[in-house]
């Protein structure tokens, strides 16, 4: 972009949560002007030509399109964007849903140094705990019942601002790419389903998958499906047809088929042992 303007365009889809000193003062003491948690849908452009403070946010999920001086860059969920203060930025919604979490932080020595030492765009594998315990902290009006909340988002902004990770990018993307899987186990998984979540190659990421857990990735989507049926045969009262649905299988029989001989037991059977 050839010149920086402030630019405020919100529609009236946009959900935003803002958390304001006057009314937890604790974050007062840490330094923190204003923050809150965003669900953004339709238009969404947000820019500052000489921002005050330090503007930090974590992409929970969706994707949006960051400008600065260094260039555009498309920014999806699992990651943390620092925006160091006086530094020109514009952010326009990119997917149809987004959801982030948010924070303008004084420019003081603790956030200059860890906000300009760092790379802007940076993957973070702590944004949804900062989203939901800033969710609480937005709802909690007593104070007591907040400080625990407070003190642990206080340890994640350092932790996250401070990460020099050496887990490698594949390593963090496969971690998050589970997590996703895992919430939806019922869904009928293809390697480019996966793929497509992390923007890899089918090739590409049957080797990652067999590097790090020697399982191609649909013989460890039949890993985690195994395992959440022994967990859900053991600690609910569902029928063995309802726990096949909820991990995937329509048809009981070949549920009951995969798991004897994933586990070495029918599903029955497993249930009434003491086989963990």
């Amino acid at each position: 972009m050839t010149e920086w303007l402030d630019v405020l365009e919100i529609g009236p889809e946009c959900n935003e949560r803002f958390v304001e000193c006057n009314k937890v003062p604790e974050l007062d003491k840490l330094e923190i002007k204003l923050c809150g948690v965003s669900f953004l849908s339709g238009k969404y452009c947000v820019g500052r030509a000489d921002p005050m403070c330090h503007t930090i946010f974590y992409v929970v999920d969706g994707s949006l399109e960051l400008h600065t001086e260094k260039g555009q860059q498309t920014i999806d969920k699992g990651h943390l964007v620092t925006l160091p203060a006086h530094k020109p930025f514009l952010i326009e919604l990119q997917s149809e849903n987004f959801s982030m979490v948010w924070f303008d932080l004084n420019d003081c020595l603790h956030w200059r140094t860890l906000c300009e030492n760092r790379p802007s765009v940076a993957l973070c594998e702590s944004g949804r705990q900062i989203f939901h315990l800033l969710s609480f902290i937005y709802y909690e009006r007593s104070n007591i019942l907040r400080q625990s909340s407070v003190k642990q988002l206080e340890y994640y902004l350092d932790k996250t601002l401070c990460a020099e990770s050496s887990v490698s990018s594949d390593h963090q993307k496969l971690d998050q790419l589970i997590r996703d899987i895992e919430k939806k186990l019922h869904f009928n998984w293809t390697v480019k389903d996966m793929g497509a979540i992390i923007h890899y190659s089918s090739p590409h990421l049957h080797r990652l998958f067999q590097k790090r857990f020697t399982r191609s990735p649909i013989q460890h989507l039949i890993f985690l499906r195994m395992e959440r049926a022994k967990y859900l045969l053991k600690n609910t009262t569902w029928s063995i047809e309802q726990i096949a649905e909820q991990v995937g299988y329509k048809d009981v029989f070949n549920f009951s088929k995969r798991f004897k001989k994933s586990i070495g037991l029918p599903p029955g059977l497993f249930r009434k042992t003491d086989v963990a």
